[in-house]
C-alpha cells in the first residue's frame, strides 16, 4: 500500500482537519467494516494480543469500529493536490 505524507495543521480547539482525516482514514481502511485491502498472510498483526488489531488489520485501533464520512475524501484530495 503506498503512503503519502501531507502537511495538515492542528488547531488548539480539538476540531482540526488533521483529526478528521485521521479518524475517517482509519475508519475507511478498517477491515472491521469490510475494507477491500486485507493484510498479508505474514502480517505480524495476525499474532497481536488485541482482537481489534487482528480483526481490523490495523495497528492503530482508534476509530476502527466507526463509519467514515465520504465527504472527508474531498478534503484529503485537496491536500494531496496541494
Amino acid at each position: 500500500m503506498p503512503f503519502r505524507w501531507l502537511a495538515v495543521s492542528t488547531g488548539a480547539d480539538g476540531t482540526s482537519l488533521r483529526g478528521a482525516i485521521e479518524r475517517n482514514s482509519i475508519a475507511l481502511l478498517s477491515n472491521l467494516r469490510g475494507a477491500p485491502d486485507r493484510p498479508s498472510r505474514t502480517w505480524l498483526g495476525r499474532h497481536a494480543l488485541s482482537d481489534k488489531v487482528r480483526a481490523s488489520g490495523l495497528w492503530n485501533v482508534n476509530h476502527v469500529d466507526e463509519d467514515y464520512d465520504p465527504a472527508f475524501l474531498e478534503s484529503f484530495r485537496a491536500l494531496a493536490d496541494g
